[in-house]
């Protein structure tokens, strides 16, 4: 009785702040002396960890991209840090999913250009709830309890003077709400594929960036997914728009401090057996709000940005509605499942190895790969051939192909050889095991992977001139007609390599997992993700790994031609599974790439670990 009692009395008092009430904290800042971002950047990737949170789409310097973007920048620091603790936040999800948004929520970190101290801050719980108006006595108390120890980790860590920007209510309407109908299938993957594709083509088409993507469905944990009962699926977006956030942050009378609701996330989700599509997201007048935007400018763009979003969202079929708290349901209510899909990928690749192909004779072999003048290509392009030609002639001259995996209409071929596995049997060096073949039928070509490119890349100090140039010209021995590629690097940047200044170097590796080796191997193995297996010693195995379906389509987007990135692959190396930094990998296969065109898939480094992740579970 006491406990009901209790329990009202909070809704009643709750309910009494989202209008006029006594000041409540809002955000919370924490100033710090001196530059404090590489102690920071530990922080939230390496110790937040230990409390159960987990970086759901980092980005980094935002600054750096301000100033090679727009020509100035009055920001020594911009850093964006989404975290999220997805196994305590998922039963809160079942009660009331607007929770999903401000989660995942930002911990960020700004510093002015000719100011000596760092910020470090974030929304408190008080402020979120409020916002989206969530009553809940649980979620309330539970959500606020799950922050109290991050606070505690940054206050120890960090130090710095606290401070707190306050706020007496919010603003009439917080959020904006639609709903999408749609015609409901037995299976969900094909409408969830194609409402995505179409979502982030259309807020793409408007200079929004894809800045996170959060599939809270998807379940990491060792138990059951509390959503799974409730929901058929439930995800997040990112969304950023730089020009937006360059004259909100940025430039003469800025508010940086306005970053703690950036990059803006909408929630997307599917009630168990619904037809329909519910989406949220708060408004942007939330920020002005806040944290006392007055300037007339900045106000307008905040207007334009919360008028453009619903009009986006209605041209492509969404209606409208009101926000209100999700509706409980029964216990035992039916619902129609998502039905399993039928593997057939590995009776696929059954039908293709019988297929026998001879392999060609190369009557003139081209010399090509090697340093013109002080660049080296990425790749070598040859004449079109089918994937079992390709495997045949790469047979036929020494070389063992591991996989063929369908990357969209395009196929990626994975081979390696007794040379190849010897050379990167060394410690951190099992990436160099393999070379790739992109068989691309509509250009009419394949493109291989340049061994002296990526084994400068990959053998760091341990690279071997000799041994690369006796690979290539084997590959010079293997196909007629190869040449260059336009993709080129300059040999002296390939050991070194980085996109740009802040991101990570091939040293900087994801670890994925921890463990023994065999327990790593049986785990990826019963996963059904591994596409194939490559034992380098007795203390490393190089395995190829599937990504998922919305994750592995970025290079559609990026440039078909240079899709042989994937599939991806982790090192499960003395207890720990690796992999490369996406955002170095990625680079390094696009290297003509352009910091505009990379902000096109900003969400697939975070999505490219999570999936290893999950696949290690």
């Amino acid at each position: 009785m006491l406990k009901r009692f209790v329990t009202a009395l909070c809704a009643i008092s709750v309910a009494a702040t989202l209008g006029l009430a006594e000041a409540k904290h809002g955000i919370v800042v924490y100033t710090h002396e001196g530059d404090i971002e590489k102690q920071y950047n530990e922080l939230v990737e390496k110790k937040v960890t230990a409390l159960g949170f987990k970086v759901a789409d980092p980005h980094k310097r935002i600054n750096d991209v301000y100033k090679k973007k727009y020509g100035s920048t009055k920001l020594d620091l911009l850093t964006f840090m989404t975290v999220v603790n997805d196994e305590k936040i998922k039963p809160l999800l079942a009660i009331d999913p607007r929770l999903a948004g401000f989660n995942p929520f930002d911990l960020f970190a700004y510093k002015k250009t000719g100011e000596n101290t760092t910020q470090v801050s974030h929304l408190t719980a008080d402020a979120i709830l409020d916002m989206l108006h969530i009553e809940d006595a649980k979620v309330r108390e539970e959500y606020t309890a799950m922050l109290k120890p991050l606070d505690e980790m940054v206050a120890k860590d960090l130090g710095g003077k606290v401070s707190y920007i306050d706020y007496d209510k919010v603003i009439d309407k917080t959020t904006m709400n639609f709903e999408y109908e749609f015609e409901r299938a037995e299976d969900l993957d094909e409408f969830i594929d194609d409402f995505q594709g179409r979502f982030e083509e259309a807020f793409e088409a408007k200079k929004y960036i894809i800045a996170g993507f959060f599939n809270f469905y998807e379940h990491f944990g060792d138990g059951p997914n509390p959503l799974a009962g409730k929901f058929d699926a439930f995800w997040t977006y990112s969304l950023c728009h730089f020009t937006f956030s360059y004259n909100i942050f940025d430039n003469e009378g800025m508010k940086p401090e306005a970053g703690v609701f950036a990059p803006c996330t909408m929630y997307m989700y599917i009630e168990k057996g619904s037809n329909k599509l519910v989406i949220g997201m708060p408004r942007l007048a939330n920020w002005a709000h806040m944290v006392g935007i007055t300037d007339q400018k900045r106000i307008d763009f905040i207007k334009q940005l919360d008028t453009e979003i619903p009009q986006i969202l209605v041209s492509m079929g969404a209606k409208e509605v009101e926000s209100t708290p999700f509706p409980m349901m029964a216990e035992g209510t039916a619902a129609t499942t998502t039905a399993a899909k039928t593997e057939t990928k590995a009776a696929e690749k059954t039908e293709e190895a019988k297929k026998v192909i001879e392999a060609r004779k190369v009557s003139k072999p081209s010399n090509v790969g090697f340093k013109v003048g002080d660049k080296i290509s990425a790749f070598l392009v040859g004449p079109y051939a089918v994937p079992e030609q390709i495997i045949a002639d790469l047979g036929a001259n020494g070389f063992e192909v591991l996989a063929t995996h369908k990357v969209g209409d395009l196929s990626s071929i994975v081979f390696t050889s007794s040379d190849l596995k010897k050379m990167a049997s060394r410690k951190n060096r099992g990436f160099a095991a393999v070379l790739r073949v992109l068989v691309d039928e509509k250009a009419g070509k394949i493109t291989i992977t340049n061994p002296l490119y990526f084994g400068k890349a990959y053998m760091q100090a341990d690279f071997r001139a000799v041994a690369t140039r006796e690979l290539l010209e084997k590959l010079n021995k293997s196909f007629e007609g190869l040449k260059n590629s336009e993709d080129v690097l300059e040999e002296d940047d390939l050991a070194d390599y980085q996109f740009m200044m802040g991101m990570p170097k091939y040293d900087d590796m994801d670890i994925i997992a921890e463990g023994d080796n065999a327990e790593l191997l049986a785990k990826i193995k019963k996963s059904g993700k591994m596409l194939f297996e490559l034992k380098l010693s007795d203390d490393a195995t190089l395995v190829g790994v599937e990504l998922g379906k919305r994750t592995s389509k970025f290079p559609a987007k990026i440039g078909e031609g240079n899709a042989m990135v994937l599939p991806y692959t982790v090192l499960i190396e003395k207890g720990q599974a690796k992999s490369l930094a996406p955002k170095y990998n990625i680079a390094l296969y696009y290297p003509m790439l352009t910091m505009s065109t990379f902000m096109t898939i900003a969400t697939i480094p975070g999505a490219i670990v999570s999936d290893l992740e999950h696949a290690f579970k």
